[in-house]
């Protein structure tokens, strides 16, 4: 297991692994608007560490307003912790929250958190069921954050 994490490793400090299509966009749009952002991932703080520092820059990750990994929590997605941990850190309910997430396990979580959830699926989640999701993508590239506030916008209305 040793070998197969630092493998992992060397290939993200390679520069192999591009961020997805339209996330740092996104991200720069919300920074300016002023809106908080956060990552929650499942993994292992050492790991997030790693892929943030070279995913998205070390200017990018340092202006992160939390993040939040998997051994910050007891328990993991689908289990809503994670996300709810993070919307007490930004100083916000749930219901004005919006999360993006890759995966049907990411959604359940978020949903449980009672956070609207966008899906930007990847080619080995393209086929999950993303039944409660408020809009679907391939990738981010055409979204742009006034996208993301219409549907925040659309769910408070609707809750």
């Amino acid at each position: 297991m040793e070998w197969k994490t630092e493998k992992y490793k060397d290939i993200i400090r390679s520069g192999a692994v591009k961020p997805r299509p339209g996330v740092l966009q996104l991200m720069d749009e919300a920074r300016e608007a002023g809106i908080k952002l956060a990552v929650c991932s499942a993994a292992t703080k050492s790991s997030v560490i790693l892929c943030l520092e070279n995913l998205l820059g070390l200017e990018r990750f340092q202006q992160l307003d939390c993040f939040l990994a998997g051994d910050d929590v007891k328990k993991k997605k689908p289990d809503p912790s994670i996300y709810l941990e993070a919307a007490k850190r930004l100083g916000k309910s749930g219901k004005n929250c919006l999360v993006v997430e890759d995966s049907v396990i990411g959604l359940q979580a978020a949903i449980g958190a009672g956070m609207a959830c966008v899906i930007s699926y990847t080619p080995s989640t393209k086929d999950q069921d993303f039944k409660g999701a408020k809009a679907i993508y391939p990738d981010l590239s055409n979204v742009h954050l006034r996208d993301l506030e219409a549907i925040l916008e659309d769910n408070l209305v609707v809750s």
